[in-house]
């Protein structure tokens, strides 16, 4: 997750921009299936995004996907089923 004021966090763990590489290393070199997926939040710059999406392909990650808010409110809603 990247927060509004720009702290990273890797499954609830804080994480500098500096480390993240080297962790990102250690979590998918073990890992089949080598995708990544940033929560980042909205207003967050371009090249904010674009910094994390660098150190994750240093690290080995093959696919990044994004999480918009939009889909994390989608993903709340109650499905509406009988």
């Amino acid at each position: 997750e990247y927060t509004a004021d720009k702290k990273i966090s890797i499954n609830k763990s804080d994480v500098s921009v500096v480390d993240l590489e080297e962790r990102l290393r250690k979590i998918y070199e073990e890992r089949k299936d080598k995708t990544l997926f940033i929560a980042g939040d909205g207003t967050l710059r371009y090249g904010d995004i674009v910094e994390v999406i660098d150190a994750a392909k240093g690290a080995g990650v093959e696919k990044v996907g994004i999480i918009t808010e939009g889909m994390r409110r989608a993903a709340a809603r109650p499905t509406g089923g009988n």
